[in-house]
């Protein structure tokens, strides 16, 4: 009797779903080890670095447990979600593979001539409950936006070289994201949990990059005032006994002239002033007192 093993075809196939975060970050690894995920790079040319694995790894982990949420397997999430500028997006494709799992209908058309400013798209999300929202986005719009450029060149680092800008070589689609970012907001946020079209969070990045005018070379500020002079130190009154009554008259009248119109400053000269007074005769205090009462 021969030794036979049987294979049972058929039957549906199940992803992995992780019960733990132990599990997403394994999951995480393991596409980042196989190249699925790679790390992101920022810089140009020999100025470029790349961010460190363990902040692959936990973009990664961020990704699959934030498709979890909305229904898209492990898989599914490394390969159509994305983190940019922070916020986890999803490409235009998954959207409506989205919505449609929850019971959502799409209908997406064109109107206006092709290229021309009135050309638009729309995108009309039908709810599960019947509600319809539209969503669209004309050629004026991008161009408003600072992202229609029909240009076939565009000048990088200081060289031309071939437009291959998105929005360049497909207009169609890029109005048709834009389209469906907008009505996927306004119609299924409930569904997509605030997850952005991945098409519109990368215009969003580009606008900030390149629409922005670049500020002017700030000048140089002139000088307004001449430096502010040193304030001369206040004569030390505190040694005024030893040097008689002339010469403690003749500090105090410096010390006043030095704090006039500044009352604190008298104020501490007179402190000073009460402090030695018992060093002084009689006629010196009472000389002393008018002069600190009519600088007060």
């Amino acid at each position: 009797m021969s030794n036979v093993t049987t294979l049972k075809a058929g039957g549906a196939l199940s992803p992995i779903m992780p019960q733990t975060i132990e599990d997403v970050y394994r999951l995480a690894t393991m596409a980042f080890k196989s190249g699925m995920m790679k790390p992101l790079k920022t810089g140009y040319g020999q100025n470029a670095t790349e961010e460190p694995p363990e902040a692959t790894l936990a973009r990664g982990t961020m990704i699959i447990m934030q498709g979890m949420e909305i229904g898209v397997p492990p898989m599914q999430s490394i390969q159509l979600l994305a983190m940019i500028n922070g916020r986890i997006t999803a490409h235009s494709e998954a959207v409506p593979g989205i919505l449609w799992a929850k019971g959502f209908k799409l209908r997406e058309w064109f109107t206006g001539t092709e290229m021309a400013d009135d050309w638009t798209a729309h995108c009309e999300i039908t709810r599960p409950t019947g509600e319809k929202i539209e969503g669209k986005f004309s050629v004026i719009d991008a161009k408003t936006a600072g992202l229609w450029d029909r240009n076939p060149t565009k000048e990088s680092y200081g060289k031309t070289k071939p437009n291959d800008s998105a929005w360049f070589r497909y207009p169609q689609r890029m109005l048709k994201a834009r389209a469906l970012g907008f009505a996927g907001k306004d119609g299924g946020a409930d569904a997509l949990k605030g997850i952005q079209v991945r098409e519109e969070a990368e215009d969003m990045d580009r606008e900030m990059r390149d629409v922005t005018p670049a500020l002017p070379a700030v000048p140089s500020v002139p000088e307004l005032a001449p430096p502010i002079p040193e304030i001369p130190t206040i004569p030390d009154i505190d040694q005024t006994p030893k040097l008689g009554a002339s010469s403690y008259l003749a500090n105090l009248k410096d010390a006043l002239a030095v704090a006039k119109g500044q009352p604190e400053l008298i104020a501490e000269i007179a402190e000073e002033h009460e402090a030695h007074v018992v060093d002084l005769d009689d006629d010196t205090q009472a000389r002393a007192g008018a002069m600190i009462e009519a600088a007060e």
